[in-house]
């Protein structure tokens, strides 16, 4: 922010409520990442990249989601923000750049929230099909009351939103557990008997699943499309660690932050270990990759082809519950950033506005009624085929619009955390002395996810498909880009940041020395 921009605060008494408790912020950061995506976008993965490619595009995005809670962690502590992410790129990276990547992660969700409460849908249809003719309309209805309940849940004091999603974190983390134990019991023969579907019954069953059979190199068994597949494919592998930024944009109504939140970024890499990597490479030894893809859960396949069906069952109904903790903690996150646009002058000032639970309900709102839009446009247009233009299906287009966009808010962290370095120094302080909390591997870790994120998005135009996602989601990034150049031109835009009275800019807490 410049020296002018100081003079453009103003401060406000009422700000976001404190709602979310310490239990709840670990349960949201590893719940939070386990969405739909996880469960149906794990198939797509597997299936397009092979079981050795698709073990090290997830330790690779792993390392890279790493960097970038590193980073968050360390703006978060050191420069408080109701704002969140948005806050940090206005300052460190200009309001032009900021309004952008706001906007840009605002319509992510927008798109992506719809598909999970058509997710939604689809899994409660299963269970209970309403009494319509076409069973279209039953899954629509599903979809209509899952939305309605998404609203009230949003619109209601922050610690039921707290409540909510950690009790469906605990849930979806139980069932990743009972996977994991039964994958390795099938691996070791003490589960499934002598029924391995899979493999003709003798030797080694991981060996023999993992390296198939037939002609060609173990390498090229491990990668059969290649190595390249890692880095063009990274987009989608990267949309399954969405909702990871969720514990960032919480931070302004979580008790005790200054704990809590770093301590919730710092755990990520366990997080990754014990949710990503251990299930995949269980699922690798268990399952061929050409078996995988979006028709149903991969765990819920999987087990149902060894006899498991209980578990098959189980897996059903905890890909329903992660649907809508998805979309609940999407739709959460979104309003979180438009009310961070809100209050740094880059969307309309009735959007900060809170009720009497001090939720943004005007942001809410504002947000829900393009997510009906859009969801009743998905609805359609999935009936008619329209979103399968480019091969792929509607939900795998959304997810690459969703990773596409997440991604660029994650770049906006990273350079954000660097920029804020540069600056500290330049001004004369010591990073080691005056910073409560630090990124760890700087600045190595930080370059390399900035580097990785910014080649996924590029090279996300050399696979199948991928070009008109990537067109889609530039459009989603410069058209508000485009809007906020032209209307600050014409003087349209209000230049006053409104502060909560427990908030500092960078400028007032790290002034230049004199």
């Amino acid at each position: 922010m410049t020296e002018q921009g100081k003079n453009n605060v103003e401060k406000s008494e009422r700000t976001l409520s404190r709602g979310i408790m310490p239990w709840h912020v670990s349960l949201i950061a590893l719940g939070g990442i386990i969405g739909s995506c996880y469960f149906l976008g794990l198939g797509l993965t597997f299936s397009e990249m092979g079981p050795g490619a698709v073990l090290i595009a997830y330790a690779i995005a792993g390392l890279t989601i790493y960097g970038v809670m590193q980073s968050f962690a360390e703006l978060l502590v050191n420069i408080p923000r109701r704002g969140s992410f948005v806050s940090y790129t206005r300052e460190f990276m200009g309001d032009t750049a900021s309004a952008g990547i706001g906007w840009a992660f605002w319509a992510n969700w927008v798109a992506y929230v719809p598909s999970e409460a058509l997710a939604t849908a689809v899994f409660m249809n299963y269970f209970i099909t309403l009494p319509f003719e076409n069973e279209a309309w039953s899954t629509f209805v599903w979809g209509v009351v899952a939305l309605a309940l998404l609203t009230a849940v949003n619109l209601y004091h922050v610690k039921w939103f707290g409540h909510i999603e950690s009790v469906m974190a605990i849930i979806k983390i139980l069932a990743i557990a009972v996977f994991v134990l039964c994958a390795v019991g099938i691996w070791m023969g003490v589960i499934g008997g002598n029924l391995h579907p899979f493999t003709d019954g003798s030797g080694f069953i991981g060996s023999q699943i993992l390296l198939g059979g037939g002609e060609g190199s173990i390498v090229e068994k491990l990668f059969p499309a290649g190595g390249f597949i890692i880095i063009t494919y990274m987009i989608w592998t990267l949309v399954n660690f969405q909702g990871s930024e969720i514990v960032g944009l919480s931070a302004a109504e979580t008790q005790d932050p200054a704990t809590n939140v770093p301590l919730a970024c710092r755990r990520v890499a366990f997080r990754i270990i014990l949710i990503y990597l251990i299930p995949v490479f269980t699922l690798t030894l268990v399952v061929p990759y050409a078996e995988a893809g979006l028709d149903e859960s991969i765990f819920a396949y999987t087990l149902g082809a060894y006899g498991l069906r209980w578990a098959a069952g189980l897996f059903t109904i905890v890909t329903l519950v992660a649907a809508f903790s998805c979309a609940n903690s999407g739709l959460y996150g979104t309003v979180r950033a438009l009310y961070g646009l809100s209050v740094e002058g880059m969307a309309p000032k009735f959007l900060s506005n809170l009720n009497r639970f001090n939720t943004p309900q005007n942001a809410t709102i504002f947000t829900i009624i393009p997510i009906w839009l859009v969801f009743l446009l998905g609805f359609a247009s999935d009936e008619l085929g329209l979103w399968g233009a480019n091969g792929l299906p509607l939900y795998a287009n959304l997810l690459g619009i969703s990773g596409f966009t997440g991604t660029l808010c994650w770049v906006g962290i990273c350079w954000s955390q660097v920029t804020f370095r540069k600056k500290l120094k330049e001004r004369g302080y010591d990073p080691n002395e005056v910073l409560t909390v630090k990124a760890k591997w700087y600045p190595g870790l930080a370059y390399f996810a900035i580097a990785l994120q910014v080649g996924a998005m590029i090279l996300l135009v050399f696979e199948d498909g991928g070009m008109p996602v990537f067109i889609i989601s530039l459009i989603a990034i410069f058209l508000p880009i485009t809007v906020y150049a032209l209307q600050k031109k014409r003087g349209k835009i209000r230049t006053v940041v409104t502060l909560g009275s427990d908030e500092v800019t960078f400028d007032e807490k790290f002034p230049i020395k004199n």
